[in-house]
């Protein structure tokens, strides 16, 4: 029997129309998982005084779920101090013979819940890898040591605000911790004077970054996924993906060809909008460099390349990607190369506190002209100086300072002697530190963000 056209027609467009509908309701689940980190930053300074005391903090980069963001940067992210943990005797010993009488317990936070819309959401959290200062340190270009001209080099430097500024956007955040704002000059001028005091309140700094690790999955709703990209599509060649390590490296213990692995912190999409890789998404690599710290202040080295990627349900897939950007803080003076490789640099000032030491020592242990007296004529009684009495006061209290904090200053104008004893534990103190000690390795803990650079296109042929 011969069905009419007319019919066909509505039966097809029922079979479409069921489709669609099957496909818009095959919705995904939003969770967070459990044992991911949602880093956040101190909203304010906290003078730490017992457990339960409040803290209030912020997210300081979007969290993703799949191919959406579901706690944006900026959610308020309420906590409380957990547990107060005193410090060993051997950091305690260490903290008094430099002068500081100040408790350093090891505070340990809990966040609790969080701001999403109107709602308060709870959350159980365990706080870690407290960070101060944090920042994005980038991977110099490839020609950056070969440009000296000022053209050149100003032309480099709008090519490079300019990629930030698209990349920024495409991230949907100016940068990893655009919420933290390091504190001005004025400021740390004030924490470092407050620091040294015999004894000061313990503090909580503002902006102090954490990793808030999820102890329990946190389910956001549904959502409908994007297209998918067809499988076996890569991102185009020199992008930049964001990622979080899960292999924590270290230059001192790591090996050439020891592996590592890293997930997707952001979703990667191709230019049509599908979606290529989704959050969660696993790379894996290997170190192909390392050198451990060695003394005389010669630092540590690292190197690593990433080789594979393994999108969820799907096969893995070959991917080259090298380090271009990580957040560190600024106290490791951490830099990158072209290369991906990563290495500390020291501070251009590490001598000045040696020198300053030696010439307290030395303004301290001074006896004046003719070694504590003046000569005077023949058979005639030597004149005592003020410097053989006493020596230079300002020396003594700067050696006090170096050897023995602010409480040195003060004991090193009653005695002599002391002061002279604190100026040489500061000379032994500084000269170790800066010039004979060993260097700084290059350290990145688990949950790190960092950013990876894929390999760029290959040249066209003849």
């Amino acid at each position: 029997m011969r069905v009419p056209s007319v019919w066909v027609l509505l039966i097809a467009l029922f079979a479409c129309g069921s489709t669609v509908r099957a496909q818009s309701t095959d919705a995904i689940d939003l969770i967070v998982q459990s044992g991911r980190p949602i880093r956040v930053a101190l909203a304010e300074s906290v003078t730490v005084k017992r457990v339960g005391q409040t803290v209030t903090a912020t997210t300081v980069e979007p969290v993703y779920v799949y191919d959406r963001i579901v706690i944006p940067a900026g959610t308020r992210v309420n906590g409380r101090i957990g547990a107060l943990v005193n410090p060993s005797k051997a950091s305690r010993a260490r903290a008094m013979l430099g002068g500081d009488f100040s408790p350093h317990r090891v505070v340990q936070l809990q966040f609790e819940s969080l701001v999403r819309g109107d709602a308060l959401v709870p959350i159980t959290t365990v706080a870690k890898h407290p960070t101060v200062r944090v920042k994005r340190q980038v991977a110099r270009d490839a020609d950056e040591s070969n440009d000296r001209g000022i053209v050149t080099r100003a032309k480099r430097e709008l090519k490079t605000r300019a990629a930030d500024a698209v990349a920024g956007v495409k991230q949907q955040a100016s940068d990893a911790i655009a919420a933290a704002r390091s504190p001005g000059r004025l400021a740390r001028l004030k924490e470092w004077a407050v620091d040294r005091l015999p004894y000061h309140p313990q503090m909580l700094r503002k902006d102090m970054v954490y990793d808030a690790e999820l102890q329990a999955a946190l389910p956001l709703g549904t959502a409908i996924p994007r297209a998918q990209a067809p499988q076996g599509a890569m991102p185009a060649p020199a992008s930049v993906l964001s990622a979080r390590l899960i292999t924590t490296l270290d230059s001192a213990k790591a090996s050439r060809g020891a592996p590592l692995e890293a997930v997707l912190t952001q979703p990667v999409f191709a230019e049509d909008g599908r979606l290529i890789f989704p959050e969660g998404t696993a790379m894996s690599g290997e170190v192909t460099f390392a050198r451990p710290a060695r003394r005389f202040h010669r630092n540590g080295q690292l190197r690593f390349l990433f080789e594979r990627v393994q999108p969820p349900e799907q096969d893995s897939a070959p991917l080259l990607a090298s380090l271009h950007a990580i957040d560190a803080s600024q106290d490791d003076r951490l830099v990158l190369d072209d290369e991906g490789g990563a290495s500390t640099t020291n501070a251009k000032t590490r001598f000045i506190m040696p020198a300053l030491a030696i010439l307290a020592l030395r303004a301290s242990a001074d006896q004046g002209e003719g070694r504590g007296f003046e000569q005077g004529a023949t058979n005639v009684g030597a004149r005592a100086t003020h410097a053989s009495v006493g020596g230079n006061p300002l020396a003594r209290g700067l050696g006090g300072f170096i050897g023995f904090g602010l409480i040195g200053v003060g004991l090193a104008q009653i005695s002599r002697p002391l002061g002279t004893a604190f100026s040489a534990v500061g000379v032994a103190r500084s000269v170790y530190t800066a010039v004979v000690g060993k260097g700084q390795d290059v350290h990145f803990q688990a949950d790190t963000p960092i950013e990876v650079r894929l390999a760029p296109a290959r040249p066209d042929g003849p």
